[in-house]
């Protein structure tokens, strides 16, 4: 099971399915974030979803936390 972590700013993606999809992938992966790619370049970080990037970098490449000021943009398209 994938634990969601609530971050001030940050909201987790609004879409179910985006949301279904990238936590099945994760389940695949044994945990592991989806959007790692190259082991090397994360060497000594925690690749389980939620990543290191996430918790400790302030960013999400696979789109399962957006920036919660970053939805008021898309929410207008």
């Amino acid at each position: 099971m994938i634990e969601i972590l609530r971050k001030e700013g940050w909201i987790l993606n609004p879409s179910d399915k985006v949301v279904n999809a990238i936590l099945k992938r994760c389940a695949k992966n044994g945990g592991l974030c989806p959007c790692v790619h190259d082991s090397e370049v994360y060497e000594g970080k925690d690749l389980h979803c939620p990543c290191t990037d996430y918790t400790m970098k302030d960013k999400c490449e696979c789109g399962l936390y957006i920036k919660d000021s970053n939805w008021d943009y898309i929410s207008k398209i």
